[in-house]
């Protein structure tokens, strides 16, 4: 019984000398580094579909990746016709900059700034519910009401929720990916809360 014991100790040592000598940058028991948010993820799926863009969306929106989030807009330098945007009419008022043209630049510096602005860490999502869909041969039309949540610092003194109906245009390009080409935000009527619009508006650059 003493030999056995002696055994498993010894057993116990040599293991415990293996594991001492490993060196520290392995890192072997512990987490991964996050990916940036700028770089794209596994999340992302080729948008073969209408319906993959808009889960492509929720999904980067959720991780604030900029790249996932751009790659579900139509970029005028790869597809004919470029991303427009047209904001709701109550947001107007409140943020002159919505008033003119909203291009692809303008989306991408927007959700950019917003991602620096973000809680760190802070809750982002989107929850859409389709009101209605119009389908043609090479475009998609959806309905949604939504629910956008970005939480933002402090001092910005802003709203983390917005509510509203949207419209996504979705257009299918040369190699049959598709990507939103339109979109249109309104708010829902008879209620005080801020629109998507109101983001946009807020973190322009």
């Amino acid at each position: 019984m003493l030999i056995g014991n002696a055994i498993v100790h010894r057993t116990f040592i040599a293991g415990l000398v293996i594991l001492l000598a490993i060196p520290g940058g392995c890192s072997l028991f512990e987490p991964r580094e996050p990916e940036a948010p700028t770089q794209s993820s596994a999340n992302f799926v080729p948008p073969t579909e209408p319906r993959i863009v808009v889960s492509n969306l929720q999904n980067a929106i959720a991780e604030k990746n900029l790249e996932n989030y751009m790659s579900c807009f139509a970029d005028p330098a790869r597809v004919q016709r470029g991303f427009g945007f047209v904001p709701a009419p109550t947001a107007l008022s409140a943020y002159p900059r919505l008033q003119g043209s909203w291009t692809y630049t303008d989306e991408r510096n927007y959700f950019q700034e917003l991602i620096i602005q973000g809680l760190s860490p802070g809750f982002s999502g989107l929850i859409l519910t389709l009101r209605s869909s119009s389908v043609s041969s090479d475009s998609v039309i959806y309905n949604f009401d939504y629910t956008f949540t970005f939480e933002t610092k402090p001092q910005h003194n802003f709203a983390s929720t917005a509510l509203g109906n949207l419209q996504f245009t979705i257009g299918v390009d040369n190699n049959n990916l598709w990507s939103i080409y339109y979109w249109v935000d309104n708010d829902l009527g008879g209620t005080n809360d801020i629109t998507w619009s109101e983001f946009k508006g807020k973190f322009a650059r």
